[in-house]
């Protein structure tokens, strides 16, 4: 098979859906410093570079240019303007909506704000913020999936932990890191927080004993109810 062939396979299977649903996505590039720009063309060539960073073709750029102009268009009017389809002028939009420089309001389209730099801070940081939170929450779960003990392996030696009133994920994590099995003794009331893992609570705790009262979460209390010696009354939540 020559090479050019194994290239285009491997575009393909790329190319491939995969089992996650994609519902916005961005190419941010990292450019050099505008410079000797000609200052006739001064302001266009810094917002055309601005845009090609944030992953917009001259297509795109051209859309963009066209709406500050007129400030309100439609896909209609754009595809007449630019010799395009409807479908195409709404690919546009629809990219240049993406990365928060488009709103439209019914089949008007215009820009966010007449600001570039003032529609990048307000919009779009903020989404890929919140994406890039979201991609960490999912990545939590993930973190101890490649290191859980497995079932026979050697016993490990028992810590007895005392006076601790607070089991939360970063103390879970040193005890983890630390290889300790513990055995938790509280002589006041005990609190597991909600960001522990139940899994990796099983795995590390080897007994929990308070006599002040216990305040766990349910998922982590049903993993773990045969090792709870609990004195002063159980809340699950």
């Amino acid at each position: 098979m020559s090479e050019p062939e194994t290239e285009k396979q491997e575009e393909r299977r790329d190319e491939r859906p995969s089992d996650f649903e994609v519902l916005a996505e961005w190419t941010i590039r990292r450019l050099r410093p505008l410079q000797d720009v000609l200052e006739e063309n001064r302001v266009e060539n810094a917002k055309r570079w601005v845009l090609f960073a944030l992953g917009l073709g001259k297509p795109q750029q051209d859309v963009f240019l066209y709406l500050e102009d007129t400030v309100r268009s439609t896909t209609t009017d754009i595809a007449s303007k630019f010799g395009i389809s409807p479908n195409t002028a709404r690919k546009y939009l629809d990219e240049l909506h993406t990365v928060g420089l488009v709103d439209y309001v019914g089949r008007e389209y215009t820009l966010t704000y007449e600001s570039l730099s003032r529609a990048i801070e307000l919009m779009l940081i903020p989404r890929i913020t919140d994406t890039l939170r979201a991609i960490a929450r999912g990545a939590s779960n993930a973190d101890f999936f490649h290191a859980r003990p497995t079932e026979g392996a050697n016993k490990q030696e028992v810590v007895i932990e005392s006076g601790v009133t607070l089991i939360n994920r970063k103390l879970l994590d040193a005890w983890f890191d630390q290889g300790k099995k513990v055995r938790v003794k509280s002589y006041t009331a005990l609190t597991v927080d909600g960001d522990v893992d139940p899994e990796l609570f099983d795995a590390v705790i080897d007994g929990l004993h308070s006599y002040g009262g216990l305040r766990i979460p349910t998922e982590v209390y049903a993993r773990v109810a045969h090792k709870i010696r609990c004195y002063g009354g159980v809340e699950t939540y």
